[in-house]
């Protein structure tokens, strides 16, 4: 586990410190700027009707009237939002508290919406008099009375959406714990026994082929480099999945000597491609513990992708004896991993399919959408 915090740890603090603060002010101002938007976005699709109610009316539309009302509820909503944001973040509608905490909202509701029309009753008064919206000589008392009840189910529609937005958020959030979860397991779990033969490779070599035993080294370094490269990412560039397993399978051809052979059918193309994290380590692990590590003789693994009607395709085959006879994991735990990996990141715009012909062999295409790597 201590590897799995270099990635962590090669960040700069200053950039993580930099970064930390300089989301809480940007969130601010995103906050702010869509709550304004709200509020004047909907008492601005609110005029037009108001104006038209006024008109049948015996006295008739005011425009300066309803606009001044207008721009004066949408302000003084603006006003009063971060209070409702931090009611809704503070008394939560879910838990066992739930019952106690929409008392609070309701209460709030009713205190927040009241003092809402004050506000804007007294405002329209001083600047145009006893004419209020529709009504004629309305007292104060008489216009909060009245219009409360209507913001309060304004009040309640507004700490709806917040709280929409916030399960949604949540969600989201979770699921790309999940993800960054599942990639670190990936990494952590990187077959032991790959890495025991490895370094048990080593030990043999250091006495008849101190070469060949730094080579093992050098690349088993390299290997725990890239695997670190991507960090915690639910995505990477292909490219840098391809550099990943073109090393691992340098590995194996050195350990499993002339055992094994490997052609790569990349298209330039599908290189720029984002593909999710560690996605094509295990397929390429399958094939070679139980394809070409079965074989007597010489085994051959073809790993490729192309582009093809806006569609990534990816595939991994081997010669091996396939299913007939294979171990169960064959097409048991990695697979079902990578399948539900797939749904998760993707949901139904995925496949993956598996076939083994009669005559031996297996091989795992996947299908994705297609996506370019992000620049700048």
């Amino acid at each position: 586990m201590a590897l799995l915090n270099l990635s962590a740890a090669s960040i700069p603090p200053d950039s993580i410190d930099g970064a930390q603060a300089a989301r809480p002010s940007v969130a601010r101002w995103s906050v702010a700027a869509w709550v304004l938007l709200f509020w004047f976005g909907f008492y601005g699709l609110m005029m037009p009707s108001d104006m038209i109610e006024d008109m049948q009316m015996a006295h008739g539309a005011n425009l300066a009237r309803d606009v001044f009302g207008t721009f004066l509820q949408a302000s003084v909503w603006s006003l009063l939002s971060p209070l409702i944001l931090w009611l809704t973040q503070h008394y939560a509608i879910e838990g066992p508290l739930r019952w106690r905490n929409i008392g609070i909202h309701a209460g709030a509701g009713l205190a927040i919406s009241a003092v809402n029309v004050a506000i804007c009753h007294s405002l329209v008064y001083a600047v145009f008099g006893d004419r209020i919206g529709s009504s004629v000589h309305w007292t104060l008392g008489e216009s909060v009375l009245v219009s409360t009840p209507y913001m309060v189910i304004i009040y309640l529609a507004f700490a709806a959406i917040v709280y929409s937005i916030r399960l949604v958020r949540r969600y989201e959030e979770r699921e790309k714990l999940l993800a960054q979860a599942q990639v670190q397991a990936l990494k952590a779990q990187l077959n032991p026994h790959f890495l025991y033969n490895t370094l048990n490779a080593v030990s043999e070599f250091a006495y008849k082929d101190a070469a060949t035993a730094e080579r093992l080294i050098t690349m088993l370094s390299d290997l725990l480099r890239l695997s670190f490269a991507g960090g915690d990412a639910p995505k990477v560039p292909l490219a840098d999945e391809l550099a990943f397993v073109r090393r691992y399978l340098d590995i194996q051809q050195l350990l499993l000597e002339d055992r094994l052979q490997v052609r790569y059918a990349f298209e330039p193309e599908a290189l720029g491609a984002q593909v999710p994290n560690f996605i094509l380590q295990p397929l390429v692990e399958n094939a070679v513990v139980h394809g070409i590590s079965r074989r007597v003789a010489t085994g051959h693994i073809e790993v490729g992708a192309r582009v093809e009607n806006g569609r990534l395709k990816l595939w991994v085959s081997d010669d091996g004896p396939g299913l007939a006879g294979a171990s169960p994991r064959r097409h048991g735990i990695g697979l079902s991993h990578t399948r539900a990996r797939l749904t998760q990141l993707y949901g139904g715009e995925q496949g993956l399919e598996i076939d083994s012909p009669a005559a031996g062999g297996f091989n795992a295409r996947l299908c994705l959408p297609y996506e370019r790597q992000r620049t700048g």
